[in-house]
């Protein structure tokens, strides 16, 4: 790996839309939390749900101080100075502010962001080597003009004229996709970010299943409405426009309350089915099975499954790598079918296909 690759993190910007995590799992003050870390985003959107406690799980430590960074951040500044620094907004010292907050974080995580000061000042929320790939391919597309056909994609206010445009642009939208096709070519991916998930697809060739995921979600929802699409047309997220859950001024104001109820584990996420809390556990496993092979993932789900009061429940994503919940689970555990298809529909991160699911006693 490459000396500029090694000082990233893998993941900071957090392409996911937690706001499906936090309708799948419906938490409540009594539950314990269980998050896979990955950017720490949707960590902080489900502490924002007031759970008793919340425990986020990486076996990446730069993933858990990514995650510190944003809490301690999140805690330090009032909503417009955390948005600037994490590069959202500008007119800021981002190591001045780094500076003030410095103190409250781990002795790990200081050492690892003082050697990371130059991702700090240009905005540590597109530190990552994916969300880097993201960004730079981006800008790449615009230089080239290879972005100009979508301009009327993202003016549309109505969803009717969005597909009324859609319908009559098919040739020019085909077209404009093509590059997205080669950009998530796993080889592609795999020497701009260096994430070995996009070998695992189980849906034939990733490029392909984005592009396929992209039409239809476009056929249901306003391109504006995403952050993720936004990104990848402006190369940049905006105060002004669709930002992650945990962006979100009243999201930010609900997680910066409850702060002290999160733990931070540098663990694989079988460890923290070993030591899951005796009540309701809500797992939000993100999409670990892009990481496993089938088999691995079954294991997982039967490991957290066996734990946990009835009343618990998981959300698993999954993209490209769709792997079932395991048909021995059943009865005890009950997948919200309706539930999943909802969530697939109206994600804004629209990548991601769900597996929704509670149980009740043994």
């Amino acid at each position: 790996m490459s000396e500029s690759l090694r000082l990233r993190p893998l993941y900071s910007l957090d392409n996911e839309d937690s706001r499906s995590e936090q309708r799948a799992l419906a938490i409540g003050p009594d539950d314990t939390v269980v998050a896979v870390a990955a950017g720490g985003g949707r960590a902080l959107a489900l502490l924002a749900d007031g759970p008793a406690r919340l425990v986020a799980v990486d076996r990446r430590p730069e993933q858990l101080h990514t995650l510190e960074l944003k809490a301690a951040a999140l805690g330090a500044f009032d909503h417009a100075a955390f948005l600037a620094f994490l590069g959202i907004a500008g007119g800021v010292d981002r190591l001045d502010q780094y500076a003030a907050l410095r103190g409250s974080l781990s002795p790990s995580a200081r050492r690892y962001w003082d050697a990371r000061r130059g991702l700090v000042r240009r905005g540590s929320l597109y530190a990552g080597r994916l969300d880097q790939a993201l960004v730079r391919a981006s800008a790449l597309f615009r230089a080239l003009g290879a972005l100009r056909w979508a301009a009327p994609l993202f003016a549309a206010c109505e969803l009717e004229a969005q597909r009324a445009w859609l319908e009559t642009r098919a040739r020019t939208v085909a077209r404009g996709l093509l590059p997205w096709r080669a950009t998530f070519h796993p080889w592609v991916v795999w020497a701009a970010a260096q994430d070995p998930g996009f070998f695992r697809s189980t849906e034939g060739p990733v490029g392909a299943y984005v592009v396929a995921r992209l039409e239809r979600w476009l056929g249901a929802n306003l391109a504006r409405e995403s952050f993720l699409l936004h990104l990848l047309y402006h190369g940049r997220l905006d105060a002004g426009g669709p930002l992650p859950a945990f962006l979100d001024a009243e999201c930010a104001a609900r997680a910066r309350k409850h702060l002290d109820r999160l733990t931070l584990r540098c663990s694989d996420l079988r460890d923290a089915t070993r030591r899951a809390a005796p009540g309701p556990v809500k797992w939000s496993l993100s999409d670990v099975s892009c990481w496993m092979s089938e088999a691995s993932f079954h294991e997982l789900l039967r490991a957290v499954t066996a734990g946990g009061a009835p009343g618990s429940r998981l959300c698993a994503r999954h993209f490209a790598a769709h792997r079932a919940l395991p048909p021995d689970l059943a009865p005890r555990v009950r997948r919200d079918a309706d539930l999943c298809r909802t969530l697939e529909a109206e994600d804004t991160s629209i990548l991601y296909v769900f597996d929704v699911a509670e149980w009740g006693d043994p």
